[in-house]
């Protein structure tokens, strides 16, 4: 059956069938405020051999700035072409996650688009709730955009909604804003709506772990549908930039990428939404799918599309 299914004109790859049903089999973790120490310092370490592996595989160099107040990782390609700089948010439910653990995609999307790649360390919730990350966020791209016009915003996940979230408000200043977006699975509706979040069936993110990551990030009683929580519902329109969204069959978000995309052509914004059989929330992480190299292929040529440095 795997064969066939492999064989077939676009389908799930072998290799993603594998993982999908194997993550299947494993019980359920469930999250609570007691272990989440502990689940980052396990994320942390069972993600180092991960990380190593794509500064390996990508040749690229690693350094640290901090910029507008805020700890940056710097992810150098080997043949840098000058002046082409993506903002980079990783995921991760607002909860955990690290610019370091996300370096399987911001490696990657730095050698795939000869550029370098400025990633975060926004503060993690419940310690800094809402709205410290789109703050530390917002000012990381804001500063980075004052030297570099041509910059471009890149998140997946909860990165995703940031990166949507700090292109909104950047827009209401009327200051720069970035070339183009790219989001990978993004977080757009906190309100937990959509036909994917009822069917449930991505076998590596629940809708049960989501609804912790937003009560970790959410104080009570916020809105959910505020533009800053939930930037689907954000005052979108010609003039936004260009939006490149990815998702799979079985991602728990598919139904906000798709939401989304339709909101923001409706708007008269430019998007473009793949959405690939089989896969799962940010397939794109793990990098022994075929899926994932082609789509972060993809998504560098989109963002060299709308680097202006040639």
């Amino acid at each position: 059956m795997a064969d066939r299914h492999h064989f077939a004109p676009g389908a799930c790859s072998a290799e993603g069938l594998r993982q999908a049903e194997a993550a299947e089999q494993q019980p359920a973790r469930p999250f609570d405020l007691a272990s989440l120490p502990q689940f980052r310092a396990d994320a942390e370490q069972e993600g180092a051999a991960l990380a190593q592996a794509a500064i390996d595989r990508h040749r690229v160099t690693l350094s640290d700035r901090v910029i507008a107040g805020i700890p940056c990782q710097i992810i150098t390609p080997s043949t840098p072409h000058d002046g082409r700089t993506i903002v980079y948010f990783f995921g991760g439910g607002f909860t955990v996650g690290s610019p370091q653990l996300d370096l399987p995609i911001s490696a990657a999307l730095a050698d795939y688009a000869r550029a370098q790649v400025i990633a975060p360390a926004y503060p993690l919730a419940p310690e800094a709730p809402f709205p410290a990350a789109a703050d530390a966020c917002t000012a990381v791209a804001r500063a980075v955009l004052a030297r570099h016009p041509d910059t471009v915003i890149a998140g997946e996940s909860a990165g995703g909604n940031l990166a949507l979230v700090t292109a909104l408000r950047l827009s209401a200043e009327n200051g720069p804003m970035p070339g183009a977006l790219a989001l990978l699975s993004p977080a757009v509706d906190l309100e937990q709506t959509g036909d994917s979040l009822e069917i449930d069936r991505d076998p590596f993110l629940r809708k049960a772990d989501m609804a912790f990551f937003e009560g970790c990030y959410l104080p009570a009683g916020t809105d959910r549908r505020a533009p800053d929580i939930s930037p689907i519902y954000g005052d979108f329109g010609p003039d936004f930039p260009p939006v490149f969204i990815t998702s799979g069959t079985r991602d728990l978000l598919l139904s906000g990428c798709v939401r989304l995309d339709r909101v923001l052509r409706d708007h008269g914004a430019r998007s473009e939404l793949r959405i690939w059989e089989g896969m799962w929330h940010v397939f794109e992480y793990y990098p022994d799918l075929p899926e994932a190299d082609a789509s972060l292929r993809e998504i560098a040529r989109f963002l060299q599309d709308h680097l202006t440095s040639d």
